[in-house]
């Protein structure tokens, strides 16, 4: 397949895929996000983590002028790759909040803490995000400055957690599974958020290629409409499914098999 007319965007969760899930290291990715840097092909990150998160991220991975996504699909950060849409900081107008707003998911999650055992963010406080995420002190207080979701650490049953899913859902409000936490959030997914930037960054989606990158259930949104679902191992096995003919499963983990995988998409369309 040529890419000749045709422009390929990369869509890519962070830990356990560009970052590993362990140390955060990206080093093993570096080249080939220089290679993709090189040939103007759009890298858009999709994350759970905070917009302030991100920001940083971005600034370290080359990527602080481009769109993201951020706490999966709840927040975008718009960047100078779609049109209107300059860099900017933290608090612009440009970052939109698609999802529910995380004051609204704190309250119902207080009124229902008697009936469930669980710990969000704001039960773990700074201290238990250190010590849940393996995070240093300043990169926690960027992960709790949250805008559109809630991540917990569910202590009950599978029972319970149906039930509990329930009552989110007469809220609507929904419950993820992502690599260490569950999500509580609203009707937005990576999914989702996804169509959304690509509508802009690529207005005619005829001559569009896209490629998602996930390793957990909560990516799997983005890669069931992907042109290029890609479905990077965790240590337990592959933990998203990745049904179409087009779809490429690397056989390294983290960051390592995150550039195998797009080194085999930059091979398919003939960049080598």
């Amino acid at each position: 397949m040529s890419l000749q007319n045709t422009r390929l965007i990369i869509f890519t969760d962070l830990d356990g895929c560009l970052l590993n899930k362990q140390d955060y290291d990206w080093s093993a990715a570096r080249p080939t996000l220089e290679r993709l840097r090189q040939l103007q092909i759009p890298v858009v990150m999709n994350s759970s983590k905070t917009v302030a998160e991100m920001t940083l991220l971005a600034c370290e991975l080359g990527l602080n002028r481009s769109t993201f996504i951020c706490e999966n699909g709840s927040v975008i950060r718009w960047g100078s790759d779609v049109a209107d849409g300059p860099s900017v900081e933290v608090n612009s107008p440009y970052v939109e909040v698609v999802g529910s707003p995380r004051e609204s998911i704190l309250r119902l999650l207080a009124e229902v803490k008697t009936q469930f055992s669980f710990d969000s963010f704001a039960d773990l406080g700074l201290s238990g995000v250190m010590a849940a995420t393996q995070l240093s002190e300043s990169r926690a207080q960027l992960a709790l400055q949250r805008q559109g979701t809630e991540p917990l650490l569910w202590n009950d049953t599978e029972a319970k957690r149906i039930a509990f899913a329930h009552q989110l859902h007469l809220h609507d409000l929904t419950m993820t599974k992502g690599g260490r936490f569950w999500h509580v959030a609203g009707q937005s997914t990576k999914g989702k958020a996804m169509q959304m930037v690509t509508s802009r960054m690529a207005p005619r989606p005829a001559s569009t290629l896209v490629a998602a990158i996930g390793d957990s259930p909560i990516d799997q949104s983005m890669l069931d409409i992907a042109d290029v679902p890609i479905g990077i191992p965790t240590a337990t096995g592959l933990a998203v499914t990745v049904c179409s003919e087009a779809g490429i499963v690397p056989l390294q983990q983290g960051s390592a098999g995150w550039a195998e995988a797009v080194s085999v998409l930059l091979r398919r369309m003939e960049f080598t």
